[in-house]
């Protein structure tokens, strides 16, 4: 259940007014940070990444936002914005790191208002976007501490001291998003490998994962539509038969 009392239309402007201009939209489209190594330059990838991720989020939530019959102009920044032109990216990373921890508090407070018994669509929309949102905002902040503390480590080598080693994420741990993505795991596999996801992974993890296009997409793109409220049939996974058909709907709060 929802532990706060929610507003459907008071919190998607206030998502909005948060993340329509952010740091991050700041420092990519608009600063002109000064990369001088190649410290600064994975950093510059970071945001780059983080920031396009971002953008369909954004736009989702306009359309969320017009969808409720509301009208959002873009807001000021919230930031003394031209400080931070001409700048190491090196040095815009410790501020990106604060200023997507204070985005997080306010992002995941938002979503605690949004539980197990969200049924409104629109309320299931916002829910999925603060999932994403908050999932591209820990990958990042995760990203940008590895960059800096990886060039931590090189100074402190080349500096002669002792560092202790650091033990690398296995390629599977690290690069597979979609771990459910194989036909060979059974329904309950998927779906336990989704446990704690947001509505669209387990969506997806639902699909019969064939990619046989039979429902007009690919498992991906179907899970998508659903969450964004672009498909409501819930039938169209011809290879998942019933089992899929029923736990979409468990999923959508329609059984």
């Amino acid at each position: 259940m929802a532990t706060t009392t929610r507003n459907i239309h008071d919190d998607a402007l206030r998502l909005w007014q948060l993340e329509a201009r952010s740091f991050l939209d700041y420092v990519v489209t608009v600063a002109v940070p000064v990369p001088v190594s190649d410290v600064d330059q994975k950093i510059l990838e970071v945001f780059t990444e983080t920031y396009e991720q971002q953008v369909p989020l954004l736009q989702r939530l306009n359309s969320l936002l017009t969808r409720l019959g509301m009208t959002a102009d873009r807001p000021s920044y919230a930031i003394y914005a031209a400080q931070y032109n001409f700048v190491r990216p090196e040095r815009l990373a410790v501020v990106f790191t604060a200023m997507m921890g204070e985005e997080l508090g306010a992002m995941e407070s938002l979503l605690e208002r949004y539980g197990d018994d969200v049924e409104i669509l629109e309320e299931r929309l916002l829910k999925g976007i603060l999932e994403e949102w908050i999932a591209s905002c820990q990958g990042s902040v995760k990203s940008v501490g590895k960059v800096l503390a990886d060039a931590d480590r090189e100074r402190a080598l080349a500096a002669g001291e002792e560092v202790e080693e650091v033990v690398e994420e296995t390629a599977d741990a690290a690069d597979d998003e979609f771990p459910w993505h194989d036909e060979a795991l059974s329904l309950d596999e998927r779906m336990k490998l989704a446990d704690g996801k947001g509505l669209f992974e387990k969506l997806y993890a639902a699909m019969a994962q064939t990619d046989c296009t039979a429902c007009g997409y690919d498992c991906e793109g179907y899970a998508r539509a659903i969450a964004d409220g672009e498909d409501d049939d819930l039938t169209k996974c011809a290879p998942g038969e019933l089992e899929t058909q029923e736990t979409l709907e468990q999923l959508m709060g329609k059984k």
